[in-house]
């Protein structure tokens, strides 16, 4: 078995991508990530985790919702329904949840954590089409986990998305340099 960093979790190191401090951010974000996506060479949870301050990534296929001493509005990003995050929420009083892995995977995600299907949506507002081409993605609207985290961060507080989208533009590079020296 190779040896992975134990940063980054990556066979191939990737911690150069990362930017030299966390982006501060605003919003709570709690990331669960299915145990079929940890060790994932094209996942970018892990990576993202590592590029924002306040962002936490659980593994696992069952969870309990995060402690919430302090009150804070609870949502969960995913596509259904019209947004349902009540009006006026103040990003630094939200906690966004995120599923990572396939879209099979985070169905089964929900469906184990019925907690996770009661919190309210958010929806993306018109997300550019994925730049993550080393994913194959059904339909536009299906991002990675980083860029639907970043398109969620640019809506709820108006934080630029271009560090984040650097990142995921320097794994894509790095996939594709491991595919062509193959």
């Amino acid at each position: 078995m190779r040896s992975r960093c134990a940063r980054c979790l990556r066979a191939r190191c990737l911690c150069a991508l990362l930017p030299g401090a966390p982006l501060a951010h605003q919003v709570e974000l709690v990331i669960l990530q299915h145990p079929l996506e940890q060790h994932e060479v094209k996942g970018t949870a892990r990576l993202l985790a590592l590029a924002l301050a306040r962002c936490e990534l659980r593994v696992g296929e069952t969870f309990n919702p995060s402690p919430n001493p302090e009150g804070r509005t609870e949502a969960l990003l995913y596509p259904g329904a019209a947004s349902t995050v009540p009006p006026g929420v103040a990003p630094e009083r939200l906690r966004l949840y995120v599923l990572d892995g396939t879209w099979r995977k985070s169905r089964l995600l929900l469906h184990r954590n019925p907690w996770l299907a009661a919190l309210p949506r958010v929806n993306l507002a018109a997300a550019a089409p994925s730049a993550y081409t080393v994913r194959k993605a059904q339909a536009a609207h299906q991002l990675s986990t980083l860029e639907a985290c970043a398109a969620a961060l640019q809506q709820l507080e108006g934080l630029d998305p271009a560090p984040l989208l650097q990142l995921q533009a320097g794994l894509v590079a790095e996939l594709q340099r491991c595919v062509k020296s193959a």
